[in-house]
């Protein structure tokens, strides 16, 4: 044997365990995958492309995928944007990619991506380059929409509300826990969804919000969403395996199935009997009954539909549900409908398919001579570039409510209210694109590096007008927004880079908490200066209620108490502040602005400890505090705070346009040290640590 063939035997032998190891990895990854347990996926994908293949384009795609279908649109964006350079690129990474641009608003670059899926299939890539334009159009509509979050939003999904004997039930997958040591209730997250109720909604005051089944009784996890019907004495539910904050209908699903029971005066219900007409091998759910329980509306992706899943309806008649008859093409379409709702006259559903602003949207349709006729959307407001979906009426409140993922939200899905506006309330839209601004000239900061800015700006712009309110109570509204113009698709593929910002005349707008793009919120306003006011300490018994900020308008400076999302709560903070002293305080109803507003003092701080003594060194610290600076944001939505929660309390500075995240919590520059170490390794380049003296952040100079 000659050397060289020598040579070439011993580096087969070296490769082949090498190979065979990828292979395993690889296969183990797809199996997760298939499974939907896509962050074990992305893990084992990320160690074949780190140790092993680094440009393996499955890898990369399923990546991209796994983002996706976890409703994480940036991180896909990025991974589907490295398919790009690594040579034959399948067709379905054409139209994934679209979709998950246009559902950040990038109508444009989607149209792109749709127009090379048309290669593909001309009638799918043509009809949502259209939507394109369609959304696009959408957004210059008038507005017709008062939207408010649902006050007992989590930090985890909360979807899909139903109404019985005057409850409010809905869906959580946030558990109430109690600390032993602090017996402070908390949220933590655990498998499986949990059906909540609660008599009267009140944000933050959330006492009153009951689990619908003992807490003891595991099996029923995984059930909901719920319908009873008009008497409340039968309930439709759907036995489900959904994730926190994953898609609710994958290709293929065959996780879903209808069952009824039933429902106790509470709510609650037994065990139930399967809707006879569930598809083995595919999936069932989604169910809403109607007519007083004589009729089953609900979405399936069994054969002989139209695409994905389709919406059916089933009669109770004879002591028996009839066949499923399929709505059809007007209602239905190659894509996937879910979530119906009936109320006697109106079919609301969702719809990724049908021309809308992204992701699912939600569509009405009628009956017109005895057939549905096609569906209308809903509109902006209602309707996101994300997904919307769970769409049903208190038919005695008439008050809409939905579910969505959207950015401004409190967790991975929230619930929403609406209210329709008057006609003379109606604000007509801007022409600029709503969802994606244009970036900042570096040049307007007074310091920068040269790391990329990231690009989503939601700078508003207030105008206070004053609104006469029953029972003697003045609300403000904000009457004009103002919308940058959108960027390019370059720059917001840089999402997870930050700039340097200048910390001179900084100001801190949250603690615990993130304040991102948000609907009108409710202040109660206790005192207005027509100059700046340092002696806040006379306001500190208000902390009680809320969050006590400064607002710095253009000639004057506002004291105000909240933020509140629900105006019965406002108003029951207002006559408490009243008889506290405060008999000139009122309610202002507005956007959040943060580069207008500072926290003066935080409800969350003051449990931390004493209240005189942490603001006395608050306010009168001369030597200052230790504190991490983590990065500097044009928009809060690219700052992950899972990466570093657990070594610091979370603080939100701004500083104009820029938002600007610091770690606090240490007692001595050994502390913040460590914890800036800490950051670093978890991504955090920049991180520096800096010193807060009273309210103003400034560099350590050693470092």
């Amino acid at each position: 044997m000659t050397r060289k063939l020598h040579t070439l035997v011993i580096l087969a032998f070296l490769l082949v365990p090498q190979l065979v190891f990828s292979q395993k990895s690889l296969k183990k990854a797809n199996k997760q995958f298939e499974l939907k347990a896509y962050e074990l996926a992305i893990a084992n994908y990320m160690k074949v492309l780190n140790e092993e293949e680094p440009g393996n384009l499955e890898c990369i795609y399923k990546i991209a995928e796994a983002y996706r279908l976890t409703n994480q649109p940036i991180d896909a964006i990025g991974w589907y944007r490295k398919i790009s350079n690594l040579g034959k690129i399948k067709p379905e990474y054409f139209l994934n990619y679209a979709h998950v641009l246009k559902s950040v608003g990038k109508y444009s670059d989607a149209q792109r991506m749709y127009l090379e899926y048309k290669n593909t299939d001309p009638e799918v890539g043509e009809h949502f380059a259209a939507s394109c334009d369609f959304a696009a159009g959408l957004l210059k509509t008038a507005e017709k929409y008062d939207l408010n979050l649902f006050g007992a939003n989590t930090r985890y999904s909360d979807f899909g509300v139903t109404f019985h004997n005057g409850k409010a039930v809905f869906n959580t997958f946030a558990y109430k826990t109690k600390s032993d040591l602090d017996q402070v209730e908390s949220e933590i997250s655990t498998p499986g969804n949990k059906l909540v109720y609660a008599q009267e909604f009140r944000p933050k005051f959330q006492d009153n919000i009951q689990a619908l089944f003992n807490s003891e009784d595991v099996n029923k996890r995984f059930i909901g969403p719920v319908c009873y019907s008009d008497d409340a004495k039968i309930v439709a539910y759907t036995k489900n395996r959904f994730v926190d904050g994953h898609s609710f209908v994958t290709d293929g699903d065959v996780d879903l199935s209808i069952f009824l029971a039933d429902a106790e005066f509470n709510g609650s219900f037994s065990e139930g009997v399967p809707f006879k007409h569930n598809e083995l091998g595919y999936s069932t759910g989604f169910p809403c009954l109607a007519f007083n329980g004589t009729a089953l509306y609900f979405a399936s992706n069994r054969p002989g539909g139209y695409g994905g899943f389709d919406l059916y309806v089933s009669y109770y008649k004879n002591d028996e549900w009839s066949y499923p008859t399929n709505l059809g093409p007007k209602v239905n379409s190659t894509g996937n409908e879910i979530t119906p709702y009936f109320d006697d006259q109106n079919l609301y559903f969702s719809s990724d398919y049908h021309h809308g602003l992204g992701g699912f949207d939600i569509f009405k349709a009628e009956v017109v001579n005895g057939d549905w006729d096609y569906p209308i959307n809903l509109g902006k407001t209602i309707n996101s570039p994300s997904d919307d979906y769970f769409f049903v009426i208190n038919k005695e409140t008439k008050d809409m409510y939905f579910s969505s993922n959207r950015i401004g939200g409190r967790g991975k899905d929230d619930i929403y209210i609406v209210k329709a506006l008057e006609d003379e309330d109606l604000v007509i839209a801007p022409t600029e694109n709503l969802f994606v601004p244009k970036a900042v000239s570096l040049k307007d900061l007074a310091e920068t590096n040269t790391t990329t800015t990231n690009p989503l700006v939601a700078t508003v712009s207030l105008n206070e007008e004053e609104l006469e309110v029953k029972e003697d109570v003045e609300i403000l509204e904000d009457a004009e927004m103002e919308i940058p113009e959108a960027l390019n698709l370059k720059d917001l593929l840089k999402a997870n880079t930050s700039v340097k910002v200048d910390l001179k005349d900084a100001r801190k707008v949250a603690f615990g908490e993130i304040i991102k793009s948000s609907p009108r919120v409710y202040f109660v306003q206790v005192a207005a200066y027509s100059r700046s006011i340092n002696d806040m300490y006379r306001f500190k018994s208000l902390v009680q209620f809320g969050n006590i900020y400064k607002i710095h308008k253009s000639n004057s400076t506002k004291v105000r108490l909240g933020y509140y999302l629900d105006e019965s709560e406002a108003r029951d903070v207002l006559n408490q502040v009243k008889r506290n002293g405060f008999s000139d305080a009122f309610i202002t109803k507005e956007s959040l602005n943060t580069s207008e507003m500072e926290l003066a003092f935080s409800s969350a701080e003051m449990n931390q400890g004493d209240f005189r003594d942490s603001y006395d060194n608050y306010a009168n610290n001369v030597s200052g505090t230790y504190k991490v600076r983590l990065a500097s944001y044009e928009d809060p939505i690219w700052f992950d705070v899972g990466k570093v929660k657990d070594i610091g309390s979370i603080e939100q500075w701004t500083k104009g346009a820029w938002t600007i995240f610091v770690l606090s919590g240490y007692s001595n520059l050994t502390e913040a040290e460590s914890a800036k170490r800490k950051a670093i390794n978890r991504g955090f380049s920049d991180a520096t640590v800096v010193i807060d003296k009273g309210g103003y952040l400034e560099k350590l100079g050693s470092n």
